[in-house]
């Protein structure tokens, strides 16, 4: 599928997002790694570079009550015909 956006532009989306969020909050970086279980280097490094694991990124949403952004990442289009219904709910395995 044709993507606008390069994964490094939405790490750096991403990276940006989290940091705005943080400072709005008032923690600095020790605090979202207290309340996240995050170490303060990885936020570093992902504030900076848009570096950080799947699961980092997760457990610092979750703080930030971001975490059901995730909810509908994968999911599938909606049906606009039967046979797109049939498709979807018993052609994809």
């Amino acid at each position: 599928m044709l993507s606008i956006k390069s994964t490094s532009q939405v790490c750096d989306q991403l990276s940006i997002a989290l940091k705005k969020k943080r400072k709005w909050m008032k923690h600095s970086r020790d605090k979202a790694a207290q309340l996240s279980g995050v170490p303060a280097p990885t936020i570093r490094r992902f504030e900076d570079s848009g570096d950080i694991s799947l699961r980092q990124l997760l457990m610092l949403c979750q703080v930030y009550d971001d975490l059901s952004s995730f909810d509908n990442i994968f999911s599938l289009p909606k049906a606009r015909t039967m046979d797109e219904l049939i498709k979807i709910k018993g052609g994809t395995q």
